[in-house]
């Protein structure tokens, strides 16, 4: 009894060595080599967090908004409120490497209501408990054009770059979207990074893109393998 016991506390203890040493993020993403460069894409739905639910919400799940014909999906919009999103993903997983890479999103937005973005490593060394209090229009503000249909918005302030240019890092980054101004019109489907910065993403090219096969996640393995050990 003690041996199987002492099996099992070994074993757990491995088990959460190993889950904090590989994290997946995003679990659903899309990986590619289209120009000169590497992509990831999620899609909106798939946020790991968000301040509250009834800020932003999902159109088809949360009943927030029927999504417009050719969205991939479910969407997220903005119901009403000042909120944010967190997006964990992993560039090693598409080949990536740290360096500068712009962050594009297939969205409709047809009264240029823009949001902000933040990124850990280029706009800040942790995690922000709050909204930070230092954005700047010209260079960290997303989505600030009109879109009336489903269009893949690369710029961030009518055709400037704004806030889409980011220094990500090796591995796994963190993005947050906090609300400036989006609302209801608003629909996110899909968001990509690509380190080609000059890189026109097409629905095609999404649908063309690497499901990666990624071995089984140790957070879930933990769980079954301790229930199994205590039915023995």
């Amino acid at each position: 009894m003690i041996k199987k016991y002492q099996l099992v506390v070994s074993l757990i203890l491995c088990l959460l060595m190993l889950s904090a040493i590989i994290s997946y993020a995003v679990e659903e993403f899309k990986i590619s080599e289209y120009g000169n460069g590497k992509q990831i894409w999620f899609e909106a739905e798939h946020f790991d967090e968000r301040d509250s639910e009834n800020v932003y919400k999902l159109g088809i799940a949360e009943d927030a908004k029927e999504p417009t014909e050719g969205a991939y999906g479910d969407i997220v919009t903005n119901v009403g409120g000042d909120g944010w999103l967190r997006y964990n993903f992993d560039i090693s997983h598409a080949g990536g490497e740290a360096g500068d890479w712009r962050f594009i999103g297939r969205v409709i937005n047809p009264n240029n209501q823009s949001d902000w973005l933040w990124v850990l490593g280029d706009d800040g060394d942790e995690i922000p408990k709050a909204k930070p209090g230092h954005f700047q229009k010209n260079v960290e503000i997303i989505f600030e054009e009109n879109t009336p249909n489903w269009a893949w918005v690369r710029t961030g302030i009518f055709g400037a770059d704004g806030g889409t240019v980011n220094k990500l890092q090796d591995g796994e980054n963190v993005m947050i979207i906090y609300t400036r101004q989006s609302a209801i019109l608003v629909q996110y489907d899909v968001f990509l990074w690509s380190s080609d910065l000059d890189y026109e993403p097409t629905d095609e090219d999404y649908d063309n893109a690497t499901t990666p096969n990624l071995p089984v996640n140790p957070k879930g393995l933990l769980t079954t393998t301790w229930g199994n050990l205590k039915n023995r």
